[in-house]
């Protein structure tokens, strides 16, 4: 199987990791604006290869773990030059905005919006670990529009990568997710008006 990760960060990076333990003969393709990530992730054997963005029509799955407004910007594109028996896998922190960017896409089918509740305080692909994702909960958003074959297989490897699925409509995804990043920023703010 080859795979291709756009955005080598703990996400990314993990994601990369993970898939590897479960599929020893899986081919990682790597991909990162920062030549640093990049060197890293390929000297550490984090990802197998470059990859070329206008070679992966070869690739069962791309998971894109990069800033949502990247996401945005580069989404469509990506769509453009997939074939039809691979699965785009959006893994950005908001999912309104970029279900809405490919409605229409002729490829829409072959796309599935999916956030990871999974973190810690550490960042890029020096902070991977295979193990990010054990009993985490996936969000996944606006599942029946994504062709069910594909989304068949993706879910087993989801199951494989121990993860707990939910599924949301995009708008109450979002709507969730401001409530509960919000709280803690709110809870802070009154400690330390009432300290």
């Amino acid at each position: 199987m080859n795979v291709g990760v756009i955005g080598l960060g703990l996400i990314g990076g993990s994601i990369a990791l993970k898939i590897k333990e479960i599929d020893t003969n899986t081919v990682i393709y790597g991909l990162d604006k920062d030549m640093d990530s990049m060197s890293y992730s390929l000297s550490k054997g984090i990802i197998d290869k470059k990859l070329d963005i206008n070679s992966i029509n070869n690739l069962k799955y791309i998971f894109i773990a990069i800033p949502v407004d990247a996401i945005k910007s580069e989404i469509e594109s990506i769509l453009n030059k997939i074939s039809n028996n691979t699965l785009v896998v959006d893994l950005g922190s908001t999912k309104y905005e970029i279900c809405k960017k490919v409605v229409d896409h002729t490829n829409r089918k072959n796309f599935l919006a999916a956030h990871p509740i999974a973190g810690t305080e550490f960042s890029g692909p020096s902070a991977a670990t295979k193990n990010l994702f054990d009993n985490k909960v996936l969000i996944l958003c606006e599942t029946e529009k994504t062709d069910q074959d594909l989304l068949s297989d993706a879910l087993k490897i989801f199951d494989l990568m121990n993860m707990n699925i939910i599924n949301m409509d995009s708008i109450e995804h979002d709507k969730h997710i401001a409530y509960v990043s919000h709280l803690s920023h709110i809870s802070s703010f009154m400690l330390g008006k009432t300290v």
